[in-house]
């Protein structure tokens, strides 16, 4: 999996670059796409949370990726 998401995460981001971007996947992509943001092994996979229907965001420079939130699902709190 790591083969085919970061490339393509890659793919995106060049034909993107400035823009605001959203990306919807599984838990499993989300993590692999994480990992490479935050530079950690695949070994460290099961240490990331990844609720369903959580959100992450992620800034990306020039420089690689900062990772503003991760696993927010406060959206999915009913209304008082």
């Amino acid at each position: 999996m790591l083969a085919r998401t970061v490339p393509a995460l890659r793919d995106v981001i060049r034909r993107h670059l400035g823009d605001t971007v959203v990306l919807v996947g599984h838990d499993s992509v989300n993590r692999v796409i994480l990992l490479h943001a935050l530079d950690l092994p695949l070994s460290r996979y099961w240490r990331l949370g990844q609720a369903p229907c959580a959100i992450n965001e992620l800034d990306f420079s020039g420089d690689g990726f900062v990772v503003v939130s991760l696993n927010e699902t406060s959206h999915l709190t009913p209304a008082a």
